[in-house]
């Protein structure tokens, strides 16, 4: 049957069974670790900066609303 198969391969495409003796690669999963880890403190990073700001703004946001709410001239029923 593989003889048979065997025409229809691409020479370029490397086979699966090529390095299977490892369940895990080792140092793809170490470098895919390392990227989540930079990107992650990146994001924390951001998190830290920006977040103080959101909450300022958000903040005055909501007084103005809470000030506009209580003194207005309409009471409440």
């Amino acid at each position: 049957m593989n003889a048979d198969l065997a025409s229809y391969l691409d020479e370029s495409v490397p086979s699966l069974q090529d390095g299977a003796g490892r369940v895990v690669d080792c140092t793809r999963a170490k470098k895919n670790i390392c990227s989540f880890l930079k990107e992650s403190r990146a994001v924390a990073a951001d998190l830290m900066v920006d977040q103080p700001l959101f909450l300022l703004f958000s903040a005055f946001l909501s007084g103005l609303l809470l000030a506009r709410t209580l003194f207005s001239g309409k009471k409440p029923s």
